[in-house]
């Protein structure tokens, strides 16, 4: 049974709250991370209840700006910073977790396992769906950080009205547009030269995840992936909206990529 609950986190001089799901059973907990403009509320249930990933504790946020938590202005929604406030939430004596992020969620996990490898407790496995790691990567992310931030909140109605997806429209809707903007920002500048990096990181099970119905730069950049010598799995019927498309597919690609630790 799955369980949310509002939560507080803290950074140094700060206090935030956001809203957290878990579910209890076998580790490790397989901490999954979402992307720009999405909520780990709405995204990640239907794939960690799938049936591959049955029996496996969770735990999945709203990261601050999105879904339900927090949207605080005075956060600067860097990924470095919502990787030290992840860190935090997860605490020292957090056991073994499995860190899956999804698009931005992606790029941010690996920033989350270098805060944990350089704490001298790495993650168990970092697996990453086709997040930002070459300037190529950036697609939405890239327009609303080269648009003028005033100029963007402004229309921020007609962005959210653009979204081909009714899922993703809906989440979006929910997000702040200022926080949307800065994490786009930091997605961007962040979200390239990662693959050396990812190859490097001392963690014992590492993947990458596509989405068969993909475009033609998200294949290269996981051809890249692969020519660094880490597993890439692709999840038939879907496109970058994995969660959406083929959560069950999603759930098996996790649970192989799990199971060759």
């Amino acid at each position: 049974m799955s369980v949310e609950e509002s939560v507080r986190v803290e950074l140094p001089g700060s206090r935030y709250r956001v809203l957290r799901g878990r579910s209890s059973g076998t580790t490790p907990v397989i901490v999954y991370l979402h992307g720009l403009g999405c909520a780990g509320s709405r995204d990640w249930p239907p794939v960690a209840h799938s049936a591959a990933l049955e029996g496996r504790a969770s735990l999945w946020v709203d990261l601050l700006g999105f879904g339900e938590s927090d949207r605080p202005r005075d956060f600067s929604y860097e990924l470095a910073e919502q990787a030290r406030l992840l860190v935090g939430l997860l605490g020292p004596d957090a056991g073994r977790v499995a860190l899956v992020g999804h698009s931005m969620g992606g790029t941010l996990a690996l920033l989350v396992a270098e805060e944990l490898v350089r704490a001298g407790r790495p993650p168990s496995a970092l697996l990453v769906a086709e997040p930002n790691l070459r300037p190529e990567d950036a697609t939405g992310s890239a327009v609303a950080a080269a648009t003028p931030v005033d100029d963007f909140v402004a229309n921020w109605p007609r962005w959210v009205a653009s979204m081909d997806s009714p899922a993703y429209r809906e989440t979006v809707r929910l997000a702040d547009p200022v926080a949307f903007h800065r994490s786009a920002t930091s997605l961007v500048r962040v979200g390239q030269g990662l693959i050396p990096r990812l190859a490097a990181l001392p963690v014992p099970v590492k993947g990458y995840i596509l989405g068969e119905r993909s475009d033609a730069t998200t294949h290269e950049t996981a051809r890249q992936v692969a020519a660094a010598g880490l597993p890439v799995i692709t999840v038939p019927a879907s496109g970058h909206g994995f969660s959406e498309d083929n959560p069950e597919g999603f759930g098996r690609a996790i649970s192989e990529l799990l199971a060759r630790g």
